[in-house]
């Protein structure tokens, strides 16, 4: 390689390019005075293409059919870490039941918080109560919240068997509300009678909670915060009114549980499906509905792509087709999912359970009507540039989620791998070529 420093009188029409190309600084800033500069011409090529280019190379734009296997997962959200339950009779499209366990009762009390303690002989005032999101609220008129004694010897980690138990001869209690009432608390009267034969008997009390047939309502209740339960069962425990109400946390007994959180609190606080979403249509990945599904896309990139380029720009590329069911014509957000990096862990559902907020990865979410259809874009270039740190063995996936999983019953769909060419989930990528450097 050669070189040749060229004075001109003055930049060349090119002086942006003559600019960059400059390597004598203290010439360039004394011309910066004069009026003149310098600039440094360099004849190479071939054997520098890096310190000596004679073309800058192109960046790339390509749409590739790197989405290897797609499938939906469900249900979702695990059970025991959902922070709402959902109670709610939507027609023929959705129908859930909240249960609330409260297995360990006090038998004595100390009166306003004294010293000494005082048996349980009366039960007063007794309420279930609940807080609302109530933004989520929808109803279409006057309706009611039921209550029922779910108790039994049989097998109640069995939805039938719990469901059979919402009958007449075992409700305890109900609250009426007008049409559009949007309230933040439930505060339902319950049976004195119920906490008080079971206090006495040393048991235990496990409530079920609807909306009563002919209703169309739907509810987002507190379920857990901070891992917490947050439905309380209140009452007095004297028929003296001055004293102060006690508040009984929900809790449960659970044969192998004792060392298992995540499993205690499924059956403490949860949301029971009597009917639930539509059937999926063949060909199509859903999001949402409830139980929650989740769209999962495990991703191959060319290595040229992959391993040889500087990546400038990645869109996950999805056609999402018309949903029905409820909230259809609401907008709802669609959240994309990052997966944890483990070598190992291969199975879908556990790595997506596993998965974390893709805002974590500068990976945003879209708001959509399941009712619409069309082309939606992803922004995925930061999660696609990590993927290169990442050992070999861990799977590079995308996943998606809804918003307020599993306590809201719309869903989105998307065309999945079997669709046409146009209609299938595609990457679109932006990449400059990686330029090996050669030293002359």
């Amino acid at each position: 390689m050669t070189e040749r420093l060229v004075c001109p009188s003055r930049p060349p029409a090119d002086w942006r390019g003559w600019v960059r190309r400059a390597v004598c600084a203290p010439l360039l800033l004394a011309s910066a005075v004069a009026t003149s500069a310098c600039t440094e011409e360099l004849e190479g090529g071939a054997g520098c293409p890096l310190l000596c280019p004679t073309a800058q190379a192109p960046f790339r734009d390509t749409v590739i059919d790197a989405v290897s296997f797609d499938t939906t997962l469900g249900p979702f959200p695990v059970l025991g870490v959902s922070a709402a339950a959902l109670l709610a009779t939507r027609g023929d499209s959705l129908e859930t039941n909240v249960i609330v366990r409260f297995d360990q009762l006090p038998d004595t009390y100390a009166p306003n918080g004294g010293a000494v303690t005082e048996l349980i002989t009366t039960v007063d005032s007794t309420y279930l109560r609940f807080f609302v999101d109530s933004l989520s609220t929808r109803s279409t008129g006057a309706f009611t919240i039921e209550v029922f004694d779910v108790d039994t010897t049989e097998s109640d980690s069995v939805a039938a068997v719990v469901q059979s138990l919402f009958r007449a001869d075992r409700k305890v209690g109900q609250l009426q509300f007008a049409s559009a009432t949007r309230v933040d608390s439930l505060r339902i009267p319950i049976a004195r009678q119920l906490l008080q034969s079971r206090i006495a008997a040393r048991g235990r009390v496990r409530l079920g909670v609807r909306i009563a047939p002919g209703g169309n309502a739907q509810l987002r209740l507190g379920a857990l915060v901070a891992g917490q339960p947050v439905p309380r069962l209140t009452f007095d425990p004297s028929s003296d009114t001055t004293y102060r109400p006690l508040d009984i946390i929900p809790s449960t007994v659970l044969a192998g549980a004792e060392r298992d959180d995540v499993l205690r609190l499924s059956y403490t606080v949860y949301t029971l499906a009597a009917r639930g979403r539509l059937p999926r249509p063949a060909g199509a990945l859903r999001v949402g509905g409830f139980p929650g599904d989740r769209a999962y896309l495990r991703v191959n990139l060319p290595p040229l792509i992959a391993d040889s380029s500087t990546i400038v720009r990645a869109e996950l590329l999805l056609t999402q087709l018309p949903s029905g069911g409820v909230d259809r014509g609401d907008t709802v957000g669609v959240q994309p999912l990052v997966g944890i990096a483990r070598a190992g862990i291969t199975d879908p559902y556990f790595s997506t359970a596993l998965a974390v907020d893709g805002r974590l990865a500068g990976v945003d979410s879209l708001a959509l009507v399941p009712r619409d259809s069309g082309q939606r874009i992803f922004n995925v270039v930061n999660l696609v540039r990590g993927w290169r740190s990442l050992q070999s063995d861990v799977p590079r996936f995308i996943a998606l989620r809804i918003g307020n999983e599993g306590s809201q019953g719309a869903s989105i769909l998307f065309h999945d791998r079997s669709a046409a060419p146009s209609l299938r989930p595609r990457l679109r990528i932006t990449y400059l070529p990686r330029t090996e450097i050669t030293l002359p």
